[in-house]
């Protein structure tokens, strides 16, 4: 398990996608793939920064975690808020875009682009992982 923990703030964002990005071509992920494992990521760790260190700072660790399977899963911790993001519902896609409720589409988006996710609360941290399977 190769780990690198950064201040959670959007500054961060570059250094922590080039080190996901790094470890998921190391193990053979195609351009493509890479290009979505770094979108889902992208949009997990700014949720973080924004909703999660709200009234604080703090820091956020990532794991790049191997398996037996062709795959690579990305642990992103922190102890902002608790908060379970699968807790949210899918949002409303039928209705007009004008009459939906504003957020939870990135949260939908990892739902859809990775092939796991888990989240689980341990003492303060919150864990989320996704994980993505190289076929």
């Amino acid at each position: 398990m190769l780990m690198k923990k950064m201040p959670a703030r959007i500054e961060s964002l570059h250094e922590l996608l080039a080190f996901i990005r790094n470890e998921a071509k190391k193990r053979g992920f195609s351009e493509k793939h890479l290009q979505r494992i770094e979108l889902v990521a992208e949009e997990a760790l700014v949720n973080v920064f924004v909703h999660g260190y709200t009234h604080k700072e703090g820091e956020v660790e990532v794991a790049c975690l191997g398996s037996d399977e062709p795959a690579i899963t990305i642990e992103i911790r922190d102890q902002g808020i608790s908060f379970d993001p699968l807790s949210l519902a899918d949002p409303d896609m039928q209705s007009d875009l004008a009459d939906r409720k504003i957020g939870g589409m990135g949260v939908f988006l990892i739902r859809k682009m990775a092939d796991r996710v888990d989240y689980r609360r341990e003492g303060d941290s919150n864990i989320f992982s996704m994980t993505f399977l190289n076929r």
